[in-house]
């Protein structure tokens, strides 16, 4: 029998693993949550917690400020480690986010460009702890990066992939660069990502919301664009263009600590998802800008499928305050009707 060389034995190793990879079946559905704002190791977080085990999603993506108040390493057992421990005896995974409270005594380094890692971050006047939660196992930083992405399942074209972004180094109303400081390494890692990527449904995370309504305790110092509307402009100028070139469906971002879905913002469904533990608070309401929302703790359940992308606001008591389904390419959501357990399995 005649020997394959190298590159023929790599070739046939390559096309090996496709079919390996292409044989197993499609799953006919993905379940993920998301929760920012929740590391107080208070009764909410418990609650939430609690409810997100009684809906069983297979992925918890955390959307930042995983522990109040500053990132300290002291709080990863009581305010996180402790607090999931069930849910990740049940073998389910997490993703972790950060947020301007997990940086909140950090300074980036003057470097270009900005590491992907923990070295884009350094103790100044006041001790820096973020390493120690990029470093952590169980919040699912992969290499201890800052940014990465995450697909549903492990098949050739998965259901979802899951991009996670940093938004403390780019371009935000608390961004920890300099005014003349772009972190370009970051925004060209998700360009390059999302066009690599071939999943039926694609997500984009970060803390920081590139669309949201005002607030009366928050972004005082950002003019807003009308109608209640108050959006991170500068992060949306950075990152819109991306996400609606690369066919990105849904955003969820955290920091302002309610519930809101906006209206689709050129074909992007962005929702807020601030309620996971921190103290909650209202906001002002923004007709044809807002679809719906609510001052409670909760988590986002989404259920998705090849034909639908089903979310599920619930609350800290385990039901359904807002839910709809959409399929690819719809600018209308249909409504679900509020349930109290995890929606039925697709045939």
């Amino acid at each position: 029998m005649r020997r394959l060389g190298l590159a023929g034995a790599a070739a046939a190793g390559f096309l090996l693993a496709l079919a390996v990879a292409g044989a197993q079946p499609a799953p006919s559905e993905a379940r993920l949550a998301f929760v920012g704002d929740t590391g107080t190791g208070g009764p909410e977080q418990r609650a939430v917690s609690a409810q997100i085990l009684a809906w069983r999603p297979s992925h918890v993506f955390l959307l930042g400020d995983n522990l109040y108040d500053r990132g300290s390493r002291k709080y990863i057992g009581s305010r996180y480690d402790d607090i999931y421990a069930p849910l990740m005896k049940a073998g389910v995974a997490f993703h972790a986010a950060l947020g301007n409270h997990d940086v909140l005594w950090c300074e980036v380094p003057e470097v270009d460009p900005v590491p992907a890692d923990g070295r884009a971050y350094n103790s100044g006047l006041l001790p820096c702890d973020v390493k120690y939660q990029l470093e952590h196992p169980s919040f699912g930083y992969p290499g201890g990066r800052r940014y990465y992405s995450v697909k549903s399942d492990a098949t050739a074209r998965p259901l979802v992939e899951v991009f996670v972004l940093d938004s403390n180094t780019l371009r935000t109303s608390q961004t920890k660069l300099g005014p003349l400081r772009e972190d370009r390494a970051q925004l060209k890692w998700l360009d390059d990502a999302l066009l690599a990527s071939n999943a039926r449904w694609k997500v984009a995370v970060m803390h920081h919301p590139p669309h949201t309504p005002k607030t009366p305790v928050k972004y005082w110092w950002i003019v807003p664009t009308g109608g209640g509307r108050a959006r991170e402009w500068q992060l949306d100028l950075q990152l819109g263009p991306i996400l609606r070139r690369r066919g990105v469906d849904v955003v969820f971002a955290g920091h302002n600590h309610f519930y809101a879905r906006m209206v689709p913002q050129d074909g992007i469904r962005y929702f807020v998802s601030g309620g996971g533990g921190r103290e909650t608070y209202p906001f002002e309401e923004a007709p044809g800008y807002v679809a719906a929302g609510g001052t409670y703790h909760h988590f986002v359940y989404v259920r998705a499928t090849e034909d639908y992308f089903e979310y599920y606001a619930v609350d800290d008591a385990g039901r359904s305050r807002d839910a709809g389904r959409f399929a690819k390419g719809s600018t209308v959501d249909t409504a679900i009707e509020a349930r109290s357990e995890p929606p039925p399995a697709s045939p």
